[in-house]
């Protein structure tokens, strides 16, 4: 089978062409990583293409020591979500992660490029979130439209933004029902963004980043999306009542919401 037409290849690529159509993936923006089963793995390295590539070693500013060994699909650095699906050969990239370094094997115009500038703030979420769910598989970055603005329009609470989402709509607390984490404003790219970012997603699979986006996290691509689109979706209703949110569910109701599916433990 052609690496491209494997089932994670497929799904990465469409995920990114549904990004930028919905807006969330303007201009170079956006990014994902997924991390490779050991099935997968083994068919990648099966691949004829692979085998005769020799790995391009690029070293890594950051440790991810608990990833070391591991192999993911990433997109490159200045890579655009609209035409990832015309050259994904140029767009996408396979990584081992090392001590200190990653191995390209595949991908990247023959490594001659690199993966995306946030790659340190992804494998930080990576490890961080196999510690709560070894069967994490995937962080998206993206930039999603309505909730980018609220950010401009709601207090950056991470309590409070949460509270304000659960009384939106009952679906709500049904898919983030450990809430979402929030950072300040910060640089975006390499630096102090990652590790805080990865610290937040100790607990939560979603953290904002205001005036930004937001990182997002999953079992599955399905899984992943459907918890971008749950925020995005709600966050475009708190702006089209401009803010002026009079009614909605109260707190009791969100706890009833949670306690009968149980997702709360109070």
């Amino acid at each position: 089978m052609n690496i491209l037409k494997k089932p994670f290849f497929e799904e990465a690529i469409e995920a990114c062409r549904y990004f930028w159509e919905a807006g969330w993936g303007e201009n170079h923006a956006g990014n994902l990583t997924y991390l490779l089963s050991d099935e997968q793995v083994q068919e990648i390295k099966e691949d004829e293409d692979v085998k005769k590539t020799a790995p391009t070693q690029i070293a890594m500013t950051f440790e991810a020591k608990e990833l070391i060994g591991k192999y993911f699909l990433v997109t490159r650095a200045g890579a655009f979500f609209r035409t990832i699906h015309k050259h994904p050969e140029k767009d996408l990239g396979i990584v081992k992660v090392n001590k200190g370094s990653v191995d390209v094997i595949w991908g990247f115009e023959n490594g001659t490029m690199k993966p995306t500038s946030e790659f340190p703030a992804h494998l930080l979420c990576h490890q961080a979130r196999l510690k709560k769910n070894p069967e994490n598989r995937l962080v998206m970055h993206c930039h999603p439209t309505h909730t980018i603005a609220m950010t401009f329009a709601h207090e950056i609470d991470e309590e409070k933004f949460t509270r304000t989402m659960w009384s939106l709509n009952s679906e709500c607390v049904l898919v983030f029902p450990e809430g979402l984490g929030m950072l300040p404003w910060m640089v975006c790219g390499e630096g102090e963004i990652g590790p805080e970012t990865a610290r937040k997603m100790e607990k939560y699979r979603i953290v904002i980043w205001p005036y930004h986006g937001l990182f997002a996290s999953g079992t599955s691509f399905e899984d992943t999306i459907g918890l971008i689109e749950t925020v995005e979706k709600n966050a475009q209703v708190y702006m089209l009542n401009g803010g002026n949110i009079n009614n909605g569910l109260t707190e009791d109701q969100v706890e009833k919401l949670a306690r009968a599916f149980g997702l709360w433990n109070v």
